[in-house]
C-alpha cells in the first residue's frame, strides 16, 4: 500500500461524494445513542428481557467498530481505497467480549456487518487447541498472518485508542439469549450504524417517525365506515343483509373486551363482510388501552396490497399528514447491504410508519433472517398490533409451527397483540404437529359465535365451487373460460403462465381491451393502475364480456367481485380464497368458482411446489370435501402428505433455530424459494439515478413502486444493465417492459425461439 497521509484524529469513514470523513468518535458516540433509543422503546415493551438486552445493545454498540483503529484500516479510510489486505475490523469487538465472556455482545460485533453465523459451525473452528468460536479466522492478503492473531497482537492497542475517544463499557452478568433476541439486538445496532452511515452521507432523513395516535385515528374509521353504504332501495335483498352484517361486524370488533392474557384472537368471518376496517378498529382499540405504537397489517405473500392501504389511507389520515408517511406500503423486499458505489443502504424499508402494511414475505422471512439488510427493520416490531390476514394462505404449512413460536414470543415477551383473520381460516394452532400440547395457547374468537354462524350460513349459498375433470391443453382452456358468463378471472399459479394465456386470450380477442393482465411481473406502480382500472369495470354491470388473467396476487384480501372464476388446482384454502373474488356482495343468483389443470403445453408451466397440495384437494373433491368447513383437515393432509416429508422438514426448522443455525433457519424459511433481484423498470428513476445527483436520488418507497423482483435464473434471458459497481441496483431495458405483460415482455418472445429450437424452458 502507498504511503497515505493518517488523520490525526481516527476515521470511522472515507471522505467520498462530496461529504467529508467521518470521525471514530462521532461515529461510534452516534451508533451508542441511536441504538440505545431503539433499543431503550423495545425493550419498554419486554419485562423479562428488558436489562440483558439494553445492557447488550449497549455493549456491542460501543466497541461495534473496535476494529477500525488498526492502522491497516486506518490507511484503508484515509486514501479512500480498497482493503487489500482484507482486514476484517469486526474481528476486534468480538474478540473483545469474548474475553470477557460476553457472548451475546460478542456475536452482535461479529454479525454487524456479516449477519448472524451458525454458533455450530462456529464452535467447530478450533486451530491449535484454540477455540476460534466468532473469529475471522481466514488468512491476511500478502502479511502472512490471520486476522485473529493479528487481533490479538494488537487488541490492547485498539481499545486503548478507543478509551482515549470513548468511555469504557464494563462487562455484565451474561444472560443468554433466544433466536428472536439475538435477531433484535442485531436489528438495534444495524440500524444505528447504517443510519448514521447515512446521514453523514446525506442521503437518509432523520429518524423520527409518526405517533400512531390510536385514538384519533380510531374515531376517523368509526366516521369513515358510517359514511359508506349505499341506499337500501338499490340494493337487493342479499345485498342489505351483507351490508347489515359487516355493520355488526364492525361493531363487534370495536367493541370486543380483551383480558390481560388475551393476546391472540381469531377472526374467521367469511369474504365480504368488512374484515379489513373491522380489525382495523379492534387493532387501534387495543393499541389505545395497552400503549402500542405501531401497526402491521400483514398480507398473503403473493397479495396485491394496493387496495388495503388506499382504505387505509382514506380512512386513518388525520388533517395534515402525509398519507403515505401515516400507511406505509412495502410490496416488496427492497433492501440493499453494500456501501460501495452509492451507499444503497439508504433505500433499504425501515418499517418505521405507524401503520406498516407489507407482505407475508417480507413480515415472516425477516423473522427468519439472519443478514442485517433484512434484519435492520425488526425493532420496531415489539409493542406492535399484528393483523395476518388470510393467514392460511400467509406461507407453506411446514413453516407455521416456528413461525407460530415466534409470534407467540411476540406477544407473550414484546407486548405485541396478534389477529389471525381469513374467510378460510385452518386451526393449525390446534393441531399437535403445528403446536405440540405443552405449548398450546386459546386463541380466542374475535366475533362473537351467532354473528359468525350468521355469517356462515350467507356464505353457503353466495358460490358453487366445481371440478373440471380432464387436463386441458391452451385451447381447450380458451374456449372453456370463454364459455362461462362474465366478467370472468382466470387464476394461474405462475407469473409465466399467466402471462403466456393473457398474450394468447387477447390475440384471439376481437378487442384487446377484454383481457386484463396483473401479476408480479408489473411493478406497483403498474399494477396500482390496472386494479383502478378493473374496480371501475366491475362497478358497472353492463361491461361483463371481459377477463382478467392474473397469478394469485389477487387471491386474497382484494375487493374485486366477479361473476366466474377459475384457479388452475392448487389446493383447498386457496380454492376458497378465490370464492371471495366472486359474487362478494351476493349481488349474482348463481357463480361458480372452477378448479382445472393444463398439461403445461404451448409454454404454460407448472409449479413445483404444489403437487402436494393439488393431490390433496383432488382427494377433498373425491370424498366430498372441498368446503371450507376442512380448511383444517386439509392443512394436515398436507403435512403427512408424502411419508411426512412436510412434518421432517417443520421438525428440522425447528431444531436448526434451538441449534441457533441462523443461515440454516434463513434458508429454510424462504416464502419465496427462487432467489429474486430488484430491476427498476421506471426509465425516469433510472435516469435520475445515473445523474448522481445527491439530492435527487430516489427513496426507498419511489424505488419499490417502481421495479419488479425477478428471479435471477431469468436475468440471462432479460439482461439488466446493473446501476453503478456492486450489481446490488438493476435497470431494466424500455424494450423488455410494458405495461400490459410487464417483464413477461421481454421474455415470452425467448420462450417461444427456445419452445421452437428444442431449447430448455
Amino acid at each position: 500500500m502507498t504511503d497515505v497521509t493518517i488523520s490525526p484524529e481516527p476515521l470511522a469513514h472515507s471522505a467520498r461524494e462530496g461529504a467529508p470523513a467521518q470521525l471514530y468518535r462521532d461515529h461510534v458516540g452516534n451508533v451508542r445513542a441511536y441504538s440505545a433509543s431503539f433499543a431503550g422503546i423495545a425493550a419498554a415493551y419486554s419485562p423479562k428481557w428488558k436489562y440483558a438486552f439494553l445492557e447488550t445493545v449497549e455493549r456491542a454498540a460501543a466497541y461495534h467498530d473496535l476494529g477500525k483503529l488498526d492502522a491497516l484500516f486506518q490507511r484503508v479510510l484515509c486514501a479512500n481505497c480498497a482493503n487489500e489486505h482484507h482486514f476484517n475490523h469486526v474481528d476486534a469487538g468480538a474478540a473483545h467480549w469474548l474475553r470477557l465472556k460476553q457472548f451475546e455482545a460478542a456475536i452482535a460485533c461479529y454479525s454487524h456487518h456479516l449477519g448472524l453465523p451458525s454458533v455450530p459451525a462456529e464452535k467447530a473452528k478450533i486451530a491449535n487447541g484454540a477455540n476460534l468460536a466468532l473469529r475471522d479466522t481466514s488468512q491476511l492478503t500478502n502479511l502472512g498472518i490471520s486476522a485473529w492473531e493479528r487481533t490479538d497482537r494488537n487488541l490492547n492497542s485498539y481499545l486503548a485508542q478507543h478509551h482515549r475517544l470513548a468511555p469504557l463499557i464494563p462487562a455484565v452478568p451474561n444472560q443468554p439469549f433466544v433466536g428472536l433476541v439475538r435477531r433484535l439486538t442485531l436489528s438495534c445496532l444495524v440500524d444505528a450504524d447504517h443510519s448514521d452511515t447515512a446521514q453523514h452521507y446525506q442521503k437518509e432523513k432523520d429518524l423520527r417517525g409518526m405517533p400512531l395516535r390510536a385514538s384519533e385515528r380510531l374515531a376517523k374509521l368509526e366516521q369513515h365506515v358510517a359514511e359508506l353504504g349505499s341506499p337500501a332501495a338499490e340494493l337487493t335483498g342479499r345485498e342489505q343483509a351483507r351490508l347489515r352484517l359487516r355493520r355488526e361486524l364492525f361493531r363487534a370488533c370495536r367493541n370486543r373486551a380483551l383480558g390481560p392474557q388475551e393476546r391472540i384472537v381469531a377472526c374467521d368471518s367469511p369474504v365480504g363482510t368488512g374484515k379489513t376496517t373491522a380489525v382495523m378498529a379492534h387493532l387501534l382499540q387495543v393499541a389505545q388501552e395497552r400503549g402500542l405504537r405501531r401497526i402491521f397489517v400483514v398480507l398473503p405473500y403473493t397479495n396485491i396490497i394496493d387496495q388495503s392501504v388506499a382504505v387505509y389511507r382514506r380512512s386513518l389520515v388525520l388533517n395534515g399528514e402525509t398519507p403515505d408517511e401515516v400507511v406505509a406500503a412495502h410490496h416488496h423486499r427492497v433492501e440493499f447491504a453494500g456501501e460501495g458505489w452509492r451507499d444503497l443502504r439508504q433505500l433499504t424499508q425501515r418499517w418505521d410508519a405507524p401503520i406498516v402494511v407489507t407482505t407475508a414475505v417480507q413480515f415472516f422471512e425477516t423473522l427468519a433472517a439472519k443478514e442485517t439488510k433484512a434484519l435492520r427493520k425488526l425493532h420496531q416490531l415489539p409493542g406492535s398490533a399484528i393483523f395476518v390476514d388470510e393467514a392460511h394462505a400467509a406461507m407453506p404449512a411446514p413453516l407455521w409451527p416456528q413461525m407460530w413460536k415466534w409470534l407467540r414470543e411476540l406477544c407473550d415477551d414484546w407486548g405485541c397483540h396478534l389477529v389471525l383473520g381469513s374467510g378460510s381460516l385452518g386451526r393449525f394452532w390446534d393441531l399437535p404437529d403445528f403446536v405440540p400440547v405443552s405449548e398450546r395457547v386459546t386463541v380466542a374468537e374475535l366475533v362473537p359465535e351467532q354473528l359468525r354462524a350468521e355469517a356462515c350460513s350467507l356464505e353457503q349459498s353466495r358460490v358453487s365451487l366445481v371440478r373440471e375433470p380432464e387436463t386441458l391443453s391452451i385451447g381447450d382452456l380458451s374456449k372453456f373460460v370463454c364459455s362461462k358468463p362474465g366478467p370472468r378471472l382466470i387464476i394461474f399459479n405462475t407469473v409465466q403462465s399467466a402471462a403466456v394465456f393473457a398474450n394468447r386470450l387477447r390475440a384471439n380477442c376481437a378487442l384487446p381491451t377484454q383481457v386484463e393482465h396483473l401479476s408480479t411481473s408489473l411493478s406497483p406502480r403498474d399494477r396500482e393502475v390496472i386494479i383502478k382500472r378493473i374496480a371501475s369495470r366491475l362497478s358497472k354491470r353492463d361491461d361483463a364480456d371481459w377477463f382478467l388473467v392474473a397469478t394469485s396476487c389477487i387471491e386474497a384480501g382484494v375487493d374485486f367481485s366477479f361473476r366466474t372464476a377459475f384457479r388452475e388446482s392448487c389446493g383447498l384454502v386457496n380454492l376458497l380464497q378465490i370464492s371471495g373474488r366472486v359474487n362478494r356482495s351476493s349481488e349474482y343468483n348463481n357463480a361458480e368458482v372452477w378448479d382445472f389443470r393444463h398439461g403445461g403445453d404451448d409454454l404454460l408451466n407448472l409449479h413445483p411446489h404444489f403437487r402436494t397440495s393439488r393431490r390433496v384437494l383432488e382427494q377433498m373433491f373425491r370424498e366430498g370435501k372441498a368446503d371450507a368447513r376442512f380448511c383444517t383437515e386439509s392443512l394436515q393432509r398436507e403435512l403427512h402428505f408424502g411419508g411426512g416429508e412436510a412434518e421432517a422438514f417443520a421438525k428440522e426448522i425447528q431444531g436448526s433455530e434451538n441449534a441457533a443455525d441462523y443461515p440454516r433457519v434463513a434458508e429454510m424459511c424462504r416464502l419465496i424459494t427462487t432467489d429474486t433481484q430488484t430491476v427498476i423498470v421506471d426509465q425516469e428513476l433510472v435516469a435520475r439515478i445515473k445523474t448522481g445527483n445527491r439530492l435527487n436520488f430516489p427513496t426507498a418507497q419511489e424505488v419499490a413502486l417502481g421495479s419488479v423482483e425477478i428471479w435471477r435464473s431469468r436475468l440471462s434471458d432479460l439482461t439488466p444493465s446493473a446501476l453503478g459497481r456492486g450489481g446490488e441496483l438493476m435497470a431494466l431495458a424500455p424494450d423488455q417492459y410494458d405495461d400490459f405483460l410487464g417483464y413477461m415482455r421481454g421474455v415470452i418472445p425467448l420462450l417461444k425461439v427456445k419452445s421452437a429450437g428444442g431449447g430448455v424452458i
